[in-house]
C-alpha cells in the first residue's frame, strides 16, 4: 500500500475498536483477523473521518500538497 495514499495506523496505539469502520463513509476500512485493514484503498478520499473518531490517536491521514507548473 505504500504507493497508495491512505491514512497511516499506528499499530502499537490501535485497539482495534472499530470506530474508524464504522465511521468511514466510503468503506475503505475493515476489520480482518483481529486487525485493521484497508479492505478498499482506491476508494479513500483522504476525508479524516477516521482519523477524527479514534480514541487512541492512532489513525493519522497525511496530505501530499504538489504545486503543478504553469506554462505561460
Amino acid at each position: 500500500m505504500a504507493d497508495r495514499n491512505v491514512p497511516q495506523i499506528d499499530r502499537q496505539k490501535c485497539t482495534v475498536c472499530g470506530l474508524c469502520v464504522d465511521e468511514c463513509p466510503e468503506n475503505v476500512l475493515a476489520i480482518e483477523a483481529g486487525a485493521l485493514i484497508f479492505a478498499a484503498p482506491q476508494a479513500c478520499t483522504m476525508c479524516a473521518a477516521c482519523e477524527s473518531v479514534c480514541p487512541e490517536q492512532a489513525v493519522s491521514v497525511h496530505y501530499h500538497i504538489s504545486w503543478a507548473d504553469k506554462e505561460e
